[in-house]
């Protein structure tokens, strides 16, 4: 699976709970919200209606003035237009009947004292109503409180067990193959060739581990083909050294012997194996060694005894430079170039000599 793939399935799955989360807690605070308004709205202003009226006949004796009337049938026209609850119709319409025996002149006191009794009564009943109503829907409501703390709680753990999972295991899909890849990269800068990656996910890293294969195969292929080069460049120097009339000794940059050709072990009188990798200083005993190296001359000309003959060697000191590749960038002075030894070569003269042409 890709990458990309990866990334939008797991924020996708994460937009999709935090919508659901929101959805679900926007839902239920507006049900509590309708709820409440409705509880603290409807039957409260039925409470406040029959209150107004109760007060009307707490206050007033029979028969009522008219004013009086007038303010009872306001607060109870009110409670007509605020019928709510399931038998509070039967209540009212009661209500209304008793109210208009009690404001007939027709009527006797006694009937209208009964009629009073009756308007009282079914006040009462009404109160009753909507109380039991604001108790059912105050219980209603703190059940939907309680629903709702239920379904945003689960929501909530299951939003955080998502975001543990990609928290957990989303960085691993991304350091691990960096952290192979950087791995690879260091055996590569210590020319570990044959080092590959493997990724078992088909993914970008896969793509990625094909091209870093390819690179190492590369890399290789070239570091093979320059050792080969290298090689056969130097077993073609030195049989044009070995091969070569002239003597040629090479020393590297510690003052150790590096190479010695046929002739100028023949002139000196050693032994190749012996030589090789011996420091100068140790075969400063031979004469002909610390003539050669010591030589002052500036027209490098010497002048050596050999097999009881007097021949005569013009003497070549080359100074092998390379190229400073990598300068400390500490170091005040910077140089192009470093020493990595000598090479002096002696050129038999001594036919030339004899002839007065040296």
């Amino acid at each position: 699976m890709k990458i990309r793939k990866k990334l939008f399935l797991g924020f996708g799955l994460l937009f999709i709970v935090v919508l659901f989360f929101g959805t679900v807690s926007i839902y239920y605070i507006e049900e509590i919200s309708e709820t409440s308004k409705i509880t603290l709205k409807n039957n409260y202003e039925t409470l406040t209606f029959t209150r107004d009226m109760r007060s009307v006949l707490d206050e007033n004796d029979l028969p009522l003035t008219p004013n009086v009337i007038e303010t009872f049938n306001k607060a109870l026209k009110k409670q007509e237009n605020n019928i709510t609850e399931h038998g509070e119709m039967e209540a009212t319409a009661g209500v209304r009947s008793n109210f208009a025996l009690l404001i007939d002149a027709k009527q006797s006191l006694a009937q209208k004292q009964e009629a009073e009794r009756t308007i009282r009564s079914l006040l009462k009943k009404i109160d009753g109503l909507n109380m039991q109503a604001i108790v059912l829907k105050n219980n209603s409501t703190h059940e939907t409180v309680n629903k709702a703390a239920f379904y945003l709680g689960g929501m909530g753990f299951i939003t955080f067990l998502i975001l543990f999972i990609l928290i957990a295991n989303f960085p691993g899909f991304i350091i691990n193959p960096l952290n192979e890849i950087a791995e690879s990269m260091q055996e590569i800068s210590q020319k570990n060739y044959d080092i590959r990656l493997d990724f078992k996910k088909s993914d970008e890293f896969v793509q990625l581990a094909s091209a870093f294969n390819t690179m190492a195969s590369g890399l290789s292929e070239l570091e093979t083909a320059n050792l080969t080069r290298i090689f056969s460049e130097e077993v073609r120097i030195k049989m044009l050294i070995e091969e070569t009339e002239d003597a040629v000794i090479g020393v590297n940059e510690k003052q150790e012997i590096l190479f010695v050709n046929s002739t100028a072990r023949q002139i000196l009188n050693l032994d190749k194996k012996q030589v090789i990798g011996q420091p100068v200083k140790g075969l400063m005993k031979n004469n002909l060694w610390e003539t050669i190296v010591e030589n002052k001359d500036p027209q490098g000309l010497l002048k050596l005894h050999l097999n009881g003959e007097v021949s005569y060697f013009q003497q070549k000191s080359l100074e092998v430079v390379v190229p400073n590749l990598k300068p400390n960038p500490l170091d005040t002075v910077q140089f192009a170039g470093y020493s990595a030894g000598m090479i002096y070569i002696l050129k038999n003269v001594s036919e030339f000599k004899e002839h007065g042409v040296a």
